[in-house]
């Protein structure tokens, strides 16, 4: 086993690309959805109308010039920073822009989507996923009751035993309506619809949704042709079934920009630290400018701050991000703005946004001066002192 003989240096708050090891990985794409547990990224569908192909990829099935989607399931596993594709052979939807995407314990949910023409088509199926190496097979839930309409751009999430899908839109239409499916009984049911009342969020898409307790906090978003503040954020209480706009503070000590500006298309994550729960904002778009800050939000103090440290590369928008349970942050792909056209990408960041356990530090650190570990098995790993619970990142049950 030989170092790298590189000097690892832990930096949070920076974003850094992450360079891929191994043969293959998902090609330039955007609309797509990423998520993660502690072991891996899973990445979801996509979308790119103008990819250069070699002769090998043209003859993919998973993508044609005519119907620019692709029909993948990625995983990529962090300790390795290798990426697998898995053959799905059943249950693919042709829906594979803006849906929505979480993990639910083992499980990846999907839902929602879009084919192409976007709004042509739209999905209300949930999907599921086993999230191993074997399983070819995405399983589409069988539910009963008053499910959402099909649509893409909603948000999504799992609490409580129960799955729910927040605002969307089918291309023409936008909403901010509430759905509930109780994952015990398979049971749809609305929890709020709009009705164009005072005090009702506007409709949107291509928000996020950060769930504290049983509030539900809507990050930005927008429709076609607006983009929505994020010093206004709704606020829906699941107990009293009541919307509140909450008006954040501005980070007062800028000088030039104080406050994020409207914008849709962004990404957004949360992580619980001893202050709370901390919300991080990256990129997105007003329809006009496309941005590369990086905004974390106070919850308990309702309170903006832009990350100076931690910025995009480029100005990114229709990406990806998830985080791990230990704070560490991963953006995937998106659109970026070149001269006059757009590119969209397939680069892989990340960056810490807590200091997490000096374990978790020292693993890093390893797995930088020996990127080869993986080629041990698992018992001389264990032989040399690492613990098993570390060797079960690089040597996945």
């Amino acid at each position: 086993m030989t170092s790298s003989k590189k000097n690892y240096i832990f930096e949070p708050f920076k974003i850094t690309e992450v360079k891929y090891r191994g043969f293959g990985s998902p090609r330039p794409r955007s609309g797509h959805r990423i998520a993660c547990d502690d072991v891996k990224i899973y990445c979801f569908g996509g979308y790119n109308p103008h990819l250069p192909l070699n002769i090998i990829q043209r003859n993919n099935p998973t993508w044609t010039p005519g119907m620019p989607l692709f029909k993948e399931l990625w995983s990529f596993t962090l300790a390795t920073k290798k990426w697998k594709q898995h053959i799905v052979t059943e249950n693919m939807p042709e829906e594979l822009a803006s849906n929505a995407m979480c993990m639910s314990g083992k499980y990846l949910m999907i839902f929602g989507g879009t084919g192409a023409p976007f709004g042509n088509k739209c999905s209300n199926e949930v999907i599921t996923w086993r999230t191993c190496n074997g399983d070819a097979r995405l399983q589409i839930l069988d539910v009963t009751g008053f499910r959402p309409p099909p649509q893409y751009g909603q948000s999504i999430l799992c609490y409580d035993g129960n799955f729910y899908a927040i605002g969307g839109t089918n291309g023409f239409a936008y909403n901010c309506d509430i759905y509930k499916l109780d994952l015990r009984t398979m049971v749809w049911g609305p929890v709020f619809i709009g009705t164009g009342q005072e005090g009702e969020p506007q409709g949107r898409y291509r928000h996020e949704v950060i769930r504290v307790g049983n509030k539900l906090y809507i990050i930005g978003g927008g429709t076609g042709d607006l983009a929505f503040e994020l010093m206004e954020i709704p606020m829906y209480d699941l107990e009293t079934n009541t919307w509140t706009k909450l008006v954040p503070k501005a980070d007062d000590s800028k000088k030039d920009i104080s406050a994020p500006l409207a914008r849709k298309c962004h990404s957004a994550v949360q992580i619980e630290t001893e202050n709370g729960v901390q919300v991080f904002v990256a990129g997105g778009t007003d329809g006009q400018s496309v941005f590369d800050d990086i905004w974390r939000l106070d919850i308990s103090k309702m309170q903006w701050t832009l990350m100076q440290k931690t910025v995009l590369p480029h100005p990114l928008y229709f990406h990806s991000s998830t985080v791990t349970s230990n704070g560490c942050m991963y953006i995937f792909g998106g659109i970026e703005p070149n001269d006059n056209e757009t590119r969209r990408n397939n680069i892989l960041y990340k960056a810490w946004l807590c200091i997490p356990k000096l374990s978790e530090i020292c693993w890093e650190a390893l797995l930088s001066l020996y990127p080869n570990l993986d080629h041990l098995d698992r018992t001389s790993l264990i032989h040399l002192g690492i613990p098993l619970h570390f060797v079960d990142r690089l040597h996945v049950l």
